[in-house]
């Protein structure tokens, strides 16, 4: 039992920790941890007109300013950084209560920690055999680059869009196991689904073994057709890894629909968990398919593969406990409920900016392909510059991705419309000078 009260005054914490108050906990504790005394706080009516204001108060974010950044990290809610705190409490005053019998973790890297996971397979219509627990999307994509059998003139495809995390483990193949990796340019702007599928299957050879793609872009926001690609893929025998970075937690993901071998994300980004938390999934008909590259006790485990890929020596889990709140707290509120949320402000934001003279999209036109990231510039500005104008003129942070293509802004359930309305006003204002 953590001694919370001595606890909050040695640390003066009870600014930070106060405000969350838990009634009931969702879901059960993980396997040999003591009950958490964390639930997510009781939410605002279904049917509250004001419901999105008042689960503002959920999170610690100052009200003087605006964060619009999710697609680098997003901001926790109050009940994760308090069941991470209290973990962390637990581990530095009874950590002599661990009797090191199975089942009974302490700490992450070893253990197959079977509750955590079978929340996050849920996310994702998965099996818990099929989802292992990383860090983040890098060491998850870094996983399937080395664990797959890549011979010596094996072509990878990925497109010209990839962020770093998801395209240096297949660059890294390439300069080490001379495995070639084709770059496929897509459009920026996208302006339909087609243009994207025919684009990655006029690149496939009888060469061709891996399709290593984003769902979501991170420098654009394009939703890109991954279940047609995994289908054009499934018949020549490819195997496809999607890098969801920016879906789970902004859009529905069901990886037995999409048809994918396997599937890379995080809970750091949408899903509002604590950095060091990341996800892979690969299909229990694939997984036999991707050796082990971080090896402990479990690395020959077939019978439970996400456990084998999940051994990577010891790790935090409190940050773990941090991701379980976010999961708790992401179906708290229903995941759909969400999703129409990201989206509904995502177009909001793109409709306003519609109207105002000198904006440039470089997020798809088709709105069927749009959810909460748009990246836009005006006329005459750099991205640094225009998020600089942002910040002094209004507080509000969305993120230069570069002179060309401006800001990526992104919107989710702590954003309104009133902020959106600001970012406007001030856009309106810069075009006119």
């Amino acid at each position: 039992m953590i001694r919370r009260r001595q606890f909050l005054k040695n640390a003066s914490l009870s600014a930070l920790l106060g405000s969350v108050a838990g009634t009931s906990a969702i879901g059960k504790p993980a396997a040999g941890q003591a009950r958490s005394t964390v639930a997510v706080p009781p939410l605002p009516r279904a049917d509250d007109p004001q419901y999105w204001a008042k689960l503002r108060d959920q999170f610690f974010l100052a009200r003087d300013k605006v964060f619009f950044n999710n697609g680098t990290i997003g901001a926790m809610p109050k009940v994760v950084v308090e069941r991470v705190v209290e973990h962390l409490q637990k581990m530095a005053t009874d950590l002599d209560d661990w009797d090191y019998k199975e089942g009974a973790e302490w700490i992450s890297g070893y253990g197959p920690l079977p509750d955590f996971r079978a929340k996050a397979a849920r996310l994702v219509n998965a099996d818990v055999t099929e989802v292992a627990l990383t860090e983040n999307v890098t060491e998850a994509m870094s996983s399937v680059a080395n664990g797959l059998d890549l011979r010596g003139g094996s072509e990878v495809i990925i497109t010209d869009q990839e962020h770093p995390g998801g395209q240096s483990p297949w660059l890294l193949a390439q300069k080490r196991r001379d495995v070639v990796v084709k770059t496929v340019p897509i459009p920026k702007p996208a302006h339909n689904p087609e243009e994207v599928i025919d684009s990655i299957t006029a690149a496939i050879t009888p060469k061709t073994k891996v399709i290593a793609i984003s769902h979501i872009v991170s420098g654009s926001g394009a939703i890109l057709p991954v279940k047609e690609i995994a289908a054009r893929a499934r018949e020549r025998e490819i195997f496809t890894v999607f890098d969801g970075a920016h879906a789970l937690g902004q859009m529905a993901v069901d990886v037995k629909d999409i048809g994918c071998d396997a599937y890379v994300s995080c809970f750091h980004k949408w899903l509002l968990g604590p950095a060091g938390t990341g996800f892979l999934y690969v299909r229990d008909g694939a997984a036999n398919r991707v050796w082990t590259t971080l090896a402990s006790s479990q690395w020959d485990n077939h019978d439970d593969n996400g456990y084998r890929l999940m051994q990577r020596g010891t790790g935090s889990l409190s940050l773990l406990m941090g991701m379980e709140a976010a999961l708790d707290f992401h179906y708290a509120l229903t995941p759909d409920r969400v999703h129409q949320r990201i989206k509904y402000l995502g177009d909001y934001l793109r409709d306003g900016l519609s109207r105002i003279r000198g904006i440039k999209f470089y997020s798809p036109s088709d709105p069927a392909m749009c959810a909460g990231i748009t990246v836009y510039n005006l006329d005459g500005f750099t991205g640094a510059r225009l998020q600089d104008e942002l910040w002094v003129r209004g507080r509000l942070r969305p993120r230069s991705v570069g002179d060309v293509y401006g800001l990526r802004h992104s919107t989710h359930i702590y954003n309104s419309t009133d902020e959106i309305d600001r970012t406007l006003r001030i856009l309106q204002n810069l075009s006119r000078a």
